[in-house]
């Protein structure tokens, strides 16, 4: 890539945000060193130690190099752009020659993240036949390339890329510009992660909506208190295990965020270990805001029925089995476990 394509990337409207880790420190060099780079870079950020590795995501990743890592920290760059008023978020993860041998492959994520296209790119060098500056060369030039591609400045690297397209309504969610994407209206809502949806799930909403006399939705949110946000490539995946009619989009995190966004009066339907977290004011920044986030739930009418699940020491727990906060046990009502009990997880699914 040559200075004239850093300055055409630097006359494209778009801005974001980068941040490298591992190797390609290249790229930011190469954008910097070209005059008109404020029209591009918002900020970069270098979180090199595993612990600022984790405090940038979050929570410390499976793999510290891998296409997952590359598309968290991405999504979070693109997080931080539309905090900045930007448009994108570019990652690159690396593992690179180094001091000291290393037993895994050399290789590097390179990631990009926006309203409508989540895209990653996987870089494989071949072990021993370059030096560090070397490889560092050749990361820094894919990047750029790849970057160029996703701005429309020049064709996709050669490289193997996974990619996935949001539509008009995500890409409004991903911008902030509404809070829920839904075919219709619900008042009773049952939300997770849904990786993937199973049974249990699909039996506890059948349940949940005969016993509240009216329809449950499944409500999946892009956003999560404990967890990077969602990009397209665990979106549209997800979304495609439902009927569109059954299942409302949400960018909102918290539970009164839920409130607010599905207008009001909602009836959750929720786990035992779920409404054990709604209680915690960690989630809320401390128990003032947790109180006076659960008084909005109930002035708003909404409600919570909450069904047994299974905790980490194997002993199935019900509401009864809760010590809840008076303000909270007030808007819950509990499902027995003569009435209803399915163990089945999504966490040992995945785990096989």
């Amino acid at each position: 890539m040559t200075d004239s394509t850093v300055a055409a990337i630097h006359e494209a409207p778009p801005q974001g945000v980068f941040v490298i880790t591992g190797g390609g420190s290249g790229l930011l060099s190469r954008l910097l060193s070209v005059p008109g780079a404020s029209a591009t870079v918002l900020e970069a950020s270098v979180p090199y130690a595993s612990q600022a590795l984790t405090d940038y995501l979050g929570a410390a990743p499976e793999q510290w190099c891998s296409a997952v890592t590359a598309r968290r920290l991405a999504m979070q760059a693109f997080s931080r752009a539309r905090a900045l008023g930007g448009e994108f978020g570019f990652a690159v993860t690396a593992s690179l020659a180094t001091n000291r041998p290393k037993r895994g492959d050399h290789r590097a994520y390179l990631a990009y993240q926006d309203a409508t296209a989540t895209r990653v790119w996987t870089l494989a060098l071949e072990k021993g036949t370059r030096a560090r500056a070397e490889e560092e060369d050749l990361v820094a030039g894919h990047a750029l390339a790849a970057l160029a591609f996703s701005l429309g400045i020049s064709p996709a690297p050669d490289l193997p890329c996974e990619e996935a397209l949001g539509d008009s309504g995500l890409a409004e969610l991903m911008r902030g510009e509404r809070r829920v994407v839904a075919g219709r209206r619900f008042d009773a809502v049952l939300p997770g992660a849904f990786n993937p949806l199973h049974e249990g799930h699909r039996a506890m909403r059948v349940h949940a909506a005969g016993r509240l006399g009216r329809p449950v939705a499944y409500e999946l949110c892009v956003a999560n208190v404990d967890k990077p946000p969602l990009d397209y490539l665990d979106i549209n995946p997800r979304l495609a295990q439902f009927q569109p009619d059954e299942v409302v989009v949400t960018n909102a995190p918290t539970f009164v965020e839920k409130a607010r966004a599905l207008g009001g009066a909602v009836t959750f339907v929720v786990g035992a270990d779920t409404i054990t977290r709604i209680a915690e004011p960690r989630y809320y920044g401390g128990r003032a805001r947790r109180d006076a986030a659960l008084a909005e739930l109930k002035d708003v009418g909404c409600a919570f029925l909450v069904y047994g699940r299974l905790d980490d020491d194997g002993a199935f727990r019900t509401l009864a089995d809760l010590s809840l906060p008076p303000a909270l046990a007030a808007l819950c009502e509990g499902v027995g476990v003569a009435e209803f009990r399915n163990d089945v997880s999504s966490t040992a699914l995945r785990m096989g």
